[in-house]
């Protein structure tokens, strides 16, 4: 069960984005105003005022827009908005101190800069690091198609790890929300429609597990997984065989012909530790190249 923080999460960082981009607006009309009351500051103290706040206007600027456009190394740039909105406020007490006719004015952005390094570095301590890199949050549908018999503690692992670099609320996994009569192939079928991403875990067991009466499973056209596969290949869906504990991928005259074209696809190996985390950022590399081209 995906926890309530983990759906909320991605809201909470864009509206970062959005927060630090405002940000960069304010600071460049409270600079000017700034300079408007430091007539006789001098050449010097015009350049500390104007260059502190058009630093922090442009990487507060430069940190939401990464946001938005998920770049890699966002949350090194936000903790520097944040170093920079707090020096910044630093500088505004020392203004209010030294202009007291104005002290309402400086005090007033040194509350706006404090509030926003409060704001920014609660969520930056909150950031996805590790296993998924220094990037937000991806809204994808990726629809995970497995085997419990086959590789079931793999998944949760992987589970896991992607609902920590993607929307969580858009990962299927188990057909979460099915009710109880409903009919399982339209249950499904509503899931990958909803998906850009089907991935398709194959361990060692994948091909050859069989039913109480000793069939294959994958021969049986009423078989969940191969209900799966067979659905995401009609629909055309963006498929990646996802081999893991060690599994190769079946060739396709061992497969029913209706997933013969699954053979083909090419395939991303999750590998067992100390391999696991560099397999994983793999497969999250090409999952974020291909939210970048279907939102484009």
């Amino acid at each position: 069960m995906v926890s309530a923080d983990d759906f909320h999460r991605l809201a909470a960082v864009r509206r970062l984005g959005l927060v630090s981009m405002l940000l960069a607006l304010a600071c460049l009309l409270g600079t000017a105003g700034a300079l408007l009351l430091l007539p006789y500051a001098g050449a010097a103290g015009q350049a500390i005022v104007g260059g502190a706040g058009l630093a922090v206007a442009g990487v507060a600027f430069a940190f939401g827009r990464m946001i938005s456009l998920r770049r890699p190394g966002a949350r090194r740039v936000g903790f520097a908005a944040v170093g920079l909105a707090a020096a910044s406020a630093v500088l505004f007490a020392l203004l209010a101190v030294a202009r007291p006719e104005a002290a309402g004015y400086f005090l007033a952005w040194l509350v706006v800069h404090l509030a926003y390094a409060g704001f920014a570095l609660h969520r930056l301590v909150r950031w996805p690091t590790g296993e998924l890199a220094d990037e937000p949050p991806v809204s994808l549908g990726i629809f995970i198609s497995y085997r419990r018999d086959d590789s079931r503690e793999t998944v949760g692992r992987l589970h896991d790890a992607l609902s920590r670099g993607f929307d969580p609320a858009r990962i299927f996994l188990d057909v979460a929300g099915q009710v109880p009569g409903e009919d399982y192939r339209s249950v499904i079928g509503r899931a990958l429609d909803a998906a850009e991403v089907v991935l398709v875990v194959i361990g060692p067991r994948w091909l050859g597990i069989t039913d109480a009466q000793g069939r294959r499973r994958l021969d049986d056209p009423e078989d969940m997984v191969r209900i799966e596969v067979e659905s995401a290949l009609q629909r055309g869906k963006h498929l990646i065989p996802v081999l893991v504990q060690g599994a190769t991928m079946p060739a396709d005259e061992a497969l029913p012909a209706a997933l013969a074209p699954l053979a083909f696809r090419i395939a991303s190996p999750l590998r067992p530790d100390p391999d696991f985390r560099a397999d994983l950022l793999g497969l999250v590399a090409a999952l974020r190249a291909h939210a970048d081209r279907h939102e484009d």
